[in-house]
């Protein structure tokens, strides 16, 4: 409750302040500031109502109509909010959402926006937003510094009148960064943006094979970090079975005939199986004691007293778990013996390790891929399969490495100096222990991820600005704390947090917490929220391009909802990891003391999905791993119109994440939505649908839900001869080359279109332009007149 109580009161109000500074100019040109009205006039700044859609317009009366309910609220923090959200899906969501951004420009509604809330590749777009907006702030202080001198001789008048014209200016300046007029040539912001489509390998193949590179250079990496442990592993499992003088030092003999050395009849095996038999066996004397002892005394509680018996058995059933788990790992950890002994003797001596290493691994995919390829019928049966044969390559490998590793201790050569030798359990230790130094004091593991990588690419990509010449700069280290907030709406980039248990057990299925950056605060609900200049200053690297690359962190060992366990270990251990370690923000907050870097001891975090929200470093990926559509937090702030832009793959229009998001608000606010239009987008019939959002206290909000789709029907027109579809009411669609010539002519190319896969992040000119057109022809059809 502490943590939420933060939330609302230290958090949020440093957002309104931020919110509070914006200005923006009317129809008439009239200079508006944000703190003068709590809800906006909307006719002052959009478009006529007549040329508004009449779904618009409606909402808006709806939004005026709801005003006592939020006025009679007096716990509301604002009573206008209005919130802007970009959904996850790569860059897809990144340039349909620019298309969505001119539209939203076109109409007016952009001046509207206090939040902008964006997921994954709908960052790309809002941080580029962002940046360039930021840019232009500082380059007008600049530019106003320098001219301060000139004002210092004039009266107050002449320098009121001054102030105002050079606001109104800035403001224009402003306006026309993301502005297009028809029959002029696009500026240079969407012109850089065009130019970095294919922003994972912009120069072609050379960059294609910087790509490999660095997850080799991870990969090697994370065996360094792991190596050690193998040798320890292997120096001890030696040490517990030979040495030079005795092949059975410590093990006795047990199944003799078959002269395998290990422990006499699995002895703390069984020792552990008759202790919890017999722990069984006299629990319910224990049960009978333990009563008759509470009869004797008073209890301290009647609810004690009702509950006595059920905390009874559930502490009895939880012993006998562990003792299960005990006894399981006590007979894989003696099994070992057996298996060192049959490697030695019948694999080594057929097979070398390099050739059982790769057998294995092109058996496992082989396996996987007849598993998928030839048995359609159980599909679901089969993916299963391939996930859990996948997620045993990475087992199966350091298994057998580290069976060779005995193998290889079992069978030194004897000389006098045998026991300080490299390849003794002495030279094991040895060189374990400086691997572990050499990596506790040099290991990164967020600069060998592939993070750093991916972070380059899309700030060079979408973080820039444009100098006085109207020239593209790049803003590499701009920072979240520098970003604008008198002429951009306030910025959350969300993220999830990685956690393996969450504080409430309903949650546990979600693998993780709500996690945003932002210009003021940065954190979550499981961490608090700490000051962003505060651990800016931690992290040196910390900046926007690398908050919106953890934004859309989509593949990592650890995704949240998302999680694959049996495949955590071998994602890791390939370097596949987008993922981040960030500082707490609960440690900054309250000052502890932090390393200035992630270690390998995270790493091995990672791999065995121990993952908490009170460790030094906490794990961060893809906000979409626990809600793809950024509505949750304008929920949680009780914004009071709400437009979301969805541009996930969703090929088969089912709304997903918009499902999640619905659900999610309900279970943790108790916040209802209420959907209307999804049909008809699935109809082809429009490209929005209206949601209804019931807060508490009676108030209501408006969510506006933008689908990127297509209207009009393949399957209407292969029903239809050729003259009926003509004359039908979705003729004008975007099957008909009339509406738009090459958005048409894309489909016929590619059916997926436009939802094609999110895997995708290599854009050319054409598929560029049509996600481009098709995002301000939603804006534009669903929310203006044609």
């Amino acid at each position: 409750m502490q943590t939420q109580h933060q939330l609302s009161q230290e958090v949020i109000e440093a957002e309104l302040e931020e919110i509070n500074q914006r200005q923006f100019l009317d129809n008439d040109g009239k200079l508006l500031s944000r703190h003068e009205q709590a809800l906006i006039d909307f006719d002052r700044i959009l478009l006529a109502p007549e040329k508004r859609s009449a779904v618009l317009n409606e909402v808006l009366d709806e939004i005026h109509n709801t005003q006592a309910a939020w006025d009679a609220d007096p716990d509301v923090a604002h009573r206008g909010l209005v919130g802007l959200a970009f959904s996850g899906g790569g860059i897809r969501s990144a340039t349909v959402n620019l298309g969505v951004i001119q539209g939203l420009r076109k109409l007016g509604l952009l001046k509207a926006v206090d939040y902008l809330s964006t997921v994954s590749g709908g960052g790309y777009i809002a941080s580029c937003y962002s940046a360039v907006h930021a840019v232009e702030t500082q380059q007008q202080l600049e530019h106003a510094n320098l001219t301060k001198a000139q004002t210092d001789t004039k009266s107050h008048t002449e320098v009121s009148t001054s102030q105002h014209a050079e606001q109104v200016k800035q403001i224009r300046a402003h306006e026309a960064l993301f502005g297009h007029q028809p029959g002029v040539r696009e500026n240079a912001v969407f012109r850089h943006l065009r130019n970095n489509a294919n922003y994972m390998a912009p120069g072609g193949l050379i960059d294609v094979l910087r790509v490999p590179s660095v997850f080799l250079r991870g990969m090697f990496v994370n065996f360094l970090i792991v190596f050690p442990i193998l040798l320890v592993m292997a120096a001890i499992s030696v040490l517990l079975i030979s040495n030079s003088s005795n092949p059975r030092h410590l093990i006795a003999s047990w199944f003799a005939h078959f002269h395998l050395p290990i422990i006499e009849n699995f002895a703390i095996t069984l020792a552990l199986i008759y202790a919890t038999i017999a722990m069984y066996l006299l629990s319910p004397l224990a049960n009978l004691l333990l009563a008759s002892i509470k009869q004797k005394r008073e209890l301290t509680t009647e609810t004690e007293s009702k509950n006595a018996n059920w905390l009874r058995r559930d502490k009895a059933s939880k012993v006998l778990g562990w003792c299960i788990a005990a006894i399981l790992s006590s007979f894989f950890i003696e099994l070992q013996v057996i298996a060192i002994h049959l490697y030695g003797t019948e694999v080594e001596g057929r097979f070398s390790f390099q050739t059982l290493i790769l057998f294995g691994s092109f058996s496992a995919f082989g396996l996987s891929y007849l598993a998928s390829k030839l048995l359609p019928s159980i599909a679901s049966l089969a993916s299963r399969l391939t996930i859990y044969l996948l997620g045993l390559i990475g087992f199966t490998v350091f298994w057998l490495f580290y069976l060779h590793l005995c193998n290889d201790l079992l069978h030194i050569a004897p000389s006098p100096l045998a026991e300080f030798a490299w390849k003794s359990p002495i030279g094991f230790f040895t060189i374990a222990l400086i691997l572990f130094l050499f990596n506790h004091y040099t290991a990164n593991v967020n600069f060998t991820s592939f993070s750093c990588f991916y972070r380059d690419r899309l700030s060079k990509a979408y973080i820039f600005g444009l100098n006085r010449q109207a020239m593209v700069q790049q803003a590499d280290e701009l920072k979240l704390s520098e970003l604008d907030s008198t002429f951009a709406p306030y910025h959350l980039l969300n993220c999830t947090l990685n956690l393996n248990r969450t504080s409430q057990a309903y949650c546990d299925d979600r693998r993780g917490d709500f996690f945003f950056f932002s210009k003021r605060y940065v954190g979550s609900v499981s961490t608090s929220y700490c000051r962003t200049e505060e651990l800016e200053k931690q992290n040196s690297d910390l900046n926007l391009a690398t908050a919106m690359a953890i934004s859309a962190a989509a593949v990592a060992p650890n995704l949240g909802k998302s999680t694959i366990k049996p495949l955590v270990f071998i994602l890791g251990m390939l370097n596949i990891r987008y993922d981040y370690w960030l500082a707490n923000p609960t440690w900054i907050k309250h000052k502890r003391v932090v390393k200035n870097r992630p270690g390998p001891n995270y790493f091995l975090r990672e791999l065995t999905s121990n993952l908490t929200a009170d460790s030094p470093y906490i794990n961060l990926s893809d906000g979409g791993h626990i809600e793809n559509l950024g509505i949750y937090e304008l929920i949680r702030r009780e914004c009071r119109l709400i437009i979301a832009a969805d541009s996930e793959e969703d090929l088969g229009l089912t709304f997903s994440s918009l499902a999640d998001v619905i659900r999610l608000v309900q279970i943790d606010f108790g916040v209802i939505i209420v959907m209307q239009g999804l049909d008809k987008i699935r109809n082809g019939q429009q490209h929005y649908a209206i949601g209804s959002i019931y807060y508490r206290n009676e108030k209501v909000g408006k969510l506006i839900y933008l689908k990127t789709s297509l209207l009009g029907d393949f399957s209407l027109r292969d029903s239809l001869s050729d003259e009926a579809y003509l004359s039908s009411h979705l003729r004008s669609d975007n099957f008909a080359f009339d509406h738009n010539p090459y958005i048409a002519h894309y489909k016929m190319q590619d059916p997926a279109f436009p939802h094609q896969s999110s895997a995708n992040q290599f854009y050319d000119e054409t598929q560029f332009e049509c996600y481009r057109s098709l995002g301000f022809q939603i804006a534009t059809e669903s929310l203006g007149r044609r």
